[in-house]
């Protein structure tokens, strides 16, 4: 089977069950993003490993699961835990081996900061519009705009740097991303959320401005969340995060432009709406 043919049976097959979960929110767009993190850190910390690193692999996922479950039923406690957890992570400290002792934990709260704590951010802006008024359905409309504005931009830039892509924008960390490919893909962004915006798929609570603001967000920023995966995976000297989905690589390799651009996203929400 091609590589092209196992991308797009992935694609047939994910992309609509991700839009069903959306949809439905709830609990079970919540264990969706549990699983993500989990399979997502499994293959961080596998990175690590290459690298000849210790990280507390348990610990790390146990931690990622118990910050999901709170993001969903109780974020008003995020901050106590956020505490807790680094209380923890120290205090593991005295019951390991002290060789590497500081670059192991480094690398252990790096993979709890870099997918679970990340990823939450898609359950908060799940729910986010109830503090402008928006009902149950605004938060799956926002969502599907990001998601669908970083798809596009994906898909763009991938094609039109094959297509037309000369000159490398960053050789030494993602040798197959171009400038072409690039500039496509911001396009693509912005072009999307002009087209939910005219088709009024947007969520209510959001003008125009917003709209464009969130397709600059998603064509710039999910665009750099690819690179920093590429930079993880270069350090290990490895092309795919894991073969877990074939054609696409590994959970992180097809999640990495949804653990950086939706915190933006909820940023400029939080601030400037």
């Amino acid at each position: 089977m091609s590589n092209f043919t196992t991308r797009m049976i992935i694609n047939i097959l994910g992309i609509p069950a991700i839009l069903l979960l959306i949809r439905a929110g709830g609990i079970s767009f919540a264990v969706f993003v549990g699983l993500v993190a989990v399979l997502g850190q499994i293959e961080f910390y596998n990175l690590m490993r290459i690298k000849g690193l210790q990280p507390w692999v348990i610990g790390g996922i146990g931690t990622g699961i118990a910050w999901i479950a709170v993001s969903y039923f109780s974020p008003g406690l995020l901050y106590p835990l956020m505490m807790l957890i680094f209380l923890l992570y120290l205090g593991i400290i005295l019951f390991k081996n002290i060789e590497n002792t500081t670059v192991n934990t480094a690398v252990t709260i790096l993979g709890f900061l870099y997918l679970p704590f990340m990823l939450s951010v898609l359950i908060v802006l799940r729910e986010i519009p109830k503090q402008f008024g928006g009902d149950y359905l605004e938060g799956s409309r926002l969502l599907m705009l990001i998601f669908a504005a970083i798809w596009i931009c994906d898909s763009l830039a991938y094609i039109f740097g094959k297509w037309l892509g000369k000159k490398k924008i960053a050789p030494t960390i993602s040798p197959g991303k171009t400038w072409v490919g690039c500039i496509a893909g911001f396009i693509g962004a912005i072009a999307t959320v002009i087209i939910f915006y005219y088709l009024g798929w947007k969520p209510e609570f959001i003008n125009f401005s917003d709209m464009l603001v969130i397709g600059v967000i998603t064509g710039i920023f999910g665009q750099a969340g690819d690179f920093i995966e590429s930079a993880f995976k270069r350090d290990a000297g490895v092309k795919d995060s894991s073969a877990l989905l074939m054609g696409h690589g590994g959970v992180m390799d097809r999640f990495d432009s949804f653990l950086f651009a939706p915190g933006f996203v909820y940023l400029y929400l939080l601030f400037f709406m």
